[in-house]
């Protein structure tokens, strides 16, 4: 997608990042589409609505990140299930297999939705019945098919996907983290809405005494359940274990606001209003995020808000800072350790900006992401220009030169008291210790 949006619009980053609001967009209509469809036009609309509106979608189409097309696709992969469930035509078990296929081929979370369809099939029988016969087979062969080459490129490069998200879950560290569930947990505030999280979680404490008449005379409502619940107690769960992203659980959501539509327009007048006054304020919250990103920096740091776009700012000034240490000490090339540092350098040091090349070191015996992909040469390393960000790996890092000194520090000021701060070493004769 990125390909395609660059190929047309050039480099800059907004071509990089333009396909991200319209496919949250795409993803509104979705919902807006399946909740006109099996519950009432009134249903879509506010499904619709409640999730332009979230504040999380406000946050992701300003990037163009993996979660972008998994959200559109997961809705996707959930209209046409709906619609095999209820009519078990071949046209919608396609569907479904084609969404899910391309779900997985954006982000492994996409597994999140099968656990859904597995709980469907145990305890809703037209599900059952729609799943596992012969077009449901056919979906699920499609799907299959989709990732073959996926499966395949994996096989020939060590699983590096799979490896990758394994990292992430980070279970090497302490096991036992109530600070970061906490955390997770009021982090969801944030990401579905204030007001939308709480109705959320209002709904399910009168569904857990068995108040909720919904949920007893609506077996839809029990098959989204099954797609919402799941992903919030396993990334809670995954939090209290070791750590997790509040984006992590994001697949919720598309199945919470059709659940929220619902409710809003069966439940007593209280529910809907309280959705829609959820609504104006994220409307507003959105508005004005949108807004301060479009502000000048100086601006932004007057009204409080530097930290919120530090990591965006300052690039050109940090590829200046380099080039100068270049010129200063005759490098041979860049190495850094860390991987948000390197992206940075490659992006807005492509063309020849930075006229060495950009390279991580490499903490383990093979490459642990994408900047650590190209391995360092004996003329990478002949008097290397080195770039920390991470002190901690210091130390490890020295013992793989033959010599590591000392050379400053740059410093770039990002606004409102935020710095990148690059400790500068020089190093040569590089001979990695094993790992």
């Amino acid at each position: 997608i990125i390909g395609a949006t660059t190929g047309v619009f050039g480099d800059q980053e907004w071509a990089i990042r333009i396909a991200s609001p319209v496919f949250h967009a795409a993803t509104s209509f979705i919902l807006f589409a399946t909740g006109r469809r099996f519950w009432s036009a009134g249903v879509g609309i506010l499904a619709g609505l409640t999730y332009a509106l979230m504040p999380g979608v406000f946050l992701s189409a300003t990037l163009m990140s993996t979660d972008v097309t998994l959200l559109t696709f997961w809705s996707l992969a959930l209209y046409f299930f709906l619609d095999l469930r209820r009519d078990g035509k071949l046209g919608s078990a396609i569907g479904l297999g084609v969404a899910l296929g391309l779900g997985f081929l954006s982000k492994y979370a996409m597994v999140y939705f099968f656990i859904g369809l597995g709980l469907a099939m145990i305890f809703d029988k037209p599900s059952r019945k729609a799943l596992l016969g012969p077009n449901g087979i056919v979906g699920f062969a499609l799907t299959i098919m989709l990732l073959i080459p996926h499966l395949l490129w994996n096989a020939a490069n060590g699983f590096k996907t799979v490896e990758h998200t394994a990292d992430n879950a980070n279970w090497g560290a302490s096991l036992v983290n109530p600070d970061h569930a906490i955390k997770f947990f009021v982090d969801q505030f944030g990401v579905f809405g204030p007001v939308n999280f709480l109705l959320l979680i209002i709904f399910f404490g009168i569904a857990a005494v068995g108040r909720a008449r919904m949920v007893k005379e609506d077996a839809g409502i029990r098959v989204l359940l099954g797609f919402i619940l799941p992903p919030l107690l396993i990334i809670l769960l995954q939090a209290f274990i070791s750590r997790a992203h509040a984006n992590w659980a994001a697949t919720a959501y598309p199945a919470a606001c059709l659940l929220i539509g619902v409710w809003a327009m069966n439940a007593k007048r209280w529910v809907r209003i309280l959705l829609i006054v959820g609504m104006a304020a994220n409307m507003i919250a959105g508005t004005a995020y949108t807004a301060g990103l479009m502000l000048p920096t100086e601006t932004q740091i007057k009204l409080g808000a530097a930290n919120a776009s530090k990591r965006l700012r300052g690039w050109p000034e940090t590829v200046d800072a380099v080039n100068a240490e270049i010129a200063r000490t005759g490098a041979s090339a860049v190495i850094v350790d860390e991987r948000e540092i390197w992206h940075g350098l490659d992006y807005y040091g492509r063309d020849g900006a930075i006229s060495v090349p950009v390279k991580a070191w490499r903490r383990e015996n093979h490459p642990k992401s994408a900047s650590e992909e190209a391995p360092l040469t004996e003329e990478d390393t002949r008097n290397a220009l080195i770039l920390s960000y991470r002190k901690k790996d210091q130390e490890k890092m020295a013992a793989d030169f033959e010599s590591f000194e000392p050379a400053g520090q740059i410093e770039i000021d990002l606004g409102g008291g935020k710095f990148r701060r690059l400790d500068v070493f020089i190093a040569r004769g590089f001979e990695p210790k094993p790992r």
